[in-house]
């Protein structure tokens, strides 16, 4: 039987009313709010809801994580297991008991965790990623093409359910990337979320709602993660990564909310990624074709698709940094250049051109998740571009 359960007003439409399958009893006595989600930067209403869900003693058995990459949906997911695991009956979670202690090399026996994969990929690997994963929630996985969540994983999860408990304090399913679930993968997992074992707590998460399969999303509870702010991405640099304060307001700002891409921006060669950003963009505005071509041949050499991607991203949130400036400072646009290193011939665009060029990549990078030829995207992103900014010379 469905119970319904009301939220706050920023959920609207469908998303305004959670159905969960089960309930089952949990409580915790004495709940301590700083010890709960630790390592979830934001989402103050994510932990609020936890608070009372927590509080009250009824947890649902299913849940479904929701929103943009790089916003914590896998730190979530591993933060509330570590809640349903943890042994200590007074504060969870605890971080000093046996539970708490396993989840630091991801090695719980009551705790599962799935994500998209190929076929092929050796069980030594998928076991370093789980680690990685437990290490750095908020890293990409980098998945490989035509990687997904399949059966043989549900198979797994169904043996390893038939038998109890190992510690006895809950069991917890997490699949990342549930998107990526298959039609025929996705029916064989509902049989699980409609009748779950009363122990059993199942997590998926998914970057897009509407890509995950009607029938999962009917037998979770949502909750969504929006976009965390430059200020939270800003702290959490200087003090989990140690950046000094300059330097981490510079990398939030152009994060676009995205603690992960934030955390990419730390990485040797970013100073050559955002170089890379400033050549693509004075190319297509000031150079002809032939440089153009070079310039898609040289990308397409040094970097694969996932790195194309951060550096759309990245160019990504320094035209959206440069845009807000615009609107903010008609006139004058206070260190605009120097901060995002943008070429003279873009920094005197107008604010609607830029808008339509982030439009324009956005569209390009939502190919590139699609597998599309990565050559074919460049070129004709680029000419585009190139008739944004009147280049003359590709007329």
């Amino acid at each position: 039987m469905l119970n319904t359960l009301r939220l706050s007003p920023e959920y609207s439409g469908r998303e305004k009313f959670f159905y969960i399958v089960n309930s089952a009893p949990f409580a915790v006595k004495h709940f301590h709010n700083h010890t709960m989600f630790a390592r979830l930067i934001g989402q103050e209403k994510i932990k609020h809801y936890f608070t009372r869900v927590i509080e009250s003693g009824k947890m649902p058995h299913s849940y479904l994580f929701y929103g943009p990459e790089g916003t914590g949906k896998a730190a979530a997911a591993l933060e509330l297991a570590k809640i349903i695991t943890c042994h200590n009956p007074d504060q969870r979670p605890c971080g000093e008991c046996v539970s708490c202690a396993k989840f630091r090399t991801m090695e719980h026996p009551d705790v599962l965790l799935y994500f998209p994969v190929p076929g092929s990929m050796k069980p030594e690997e998928i076991h370093q990623t789980r680690i990685e994963i437990a290490r750095n929630p908020y890293g990409r996985i980098e998945l490989h093409k035509n990687a997904s969540l399949h059966i043989d994983m549900v198979r797994a999860i169904k043996k390893r359910l038939r038998v109890r408990s190992y510690q006895g304090h809950g069991r917890v399913i997490i699949l990342l990337g549930c998107e990526t679930l298959n039609l025929d993968t996705g029916n064989a997992l509902l049989k699980l979320l409609e009748e779950p074992p009363d122990d059993v707590s199942f997590i998926v998460t998914t970057t897009v709602l509407d890509d995950v399969l009607p029938t999962i999303r009917s037998r979770c509870q949502l909750l969504h993660l929006s976009y965390l702010s430059a200020e939270a991405i800003a702290e959490a640099l200087r003090i989990r990564e140690n950046i000094p304060e300059e330097e981490s307001r510079y990398f939030a700002l152009l994060s676009g909310g995205s603690y992960a891409r934030a955390l990419e921006f730390l990485q040797d060669d970013f100073t050559d990624r955002k170089t890379f950003c400033s050549k693509i963009l004075e190319s297509c505005a000031v150079k002809p074709m032939e440089e153009i071509i070079a310039l898609v041949e040289k990308l397409a050499d040094r970097y694969n698709v996932n790195e194309i991607k951060s550096i759309l991203e990245l160019l990504i949130a320094m035209l959206k940094h440069s845009y807000e400036l615009t609107i903010v400072f008609p006139d004058s646009q206070p260190d605009r250049d120097s901060l995002m290193s943008l070429p003279p011939s873009v920094v005197k665009t107008d604010s609607v051109t830029i808008e339509n060029v982030v439009g324009d990549i956005e569209k390009s990078v939502d190919l590139l998740n699609k597998n599309v030829y990565l050559n074919i995207i460049l070129l004709v992103l680029f000419f585009k571009l190139g008739e944004r900014f009147g280049n003359e010379l590709l007329r």
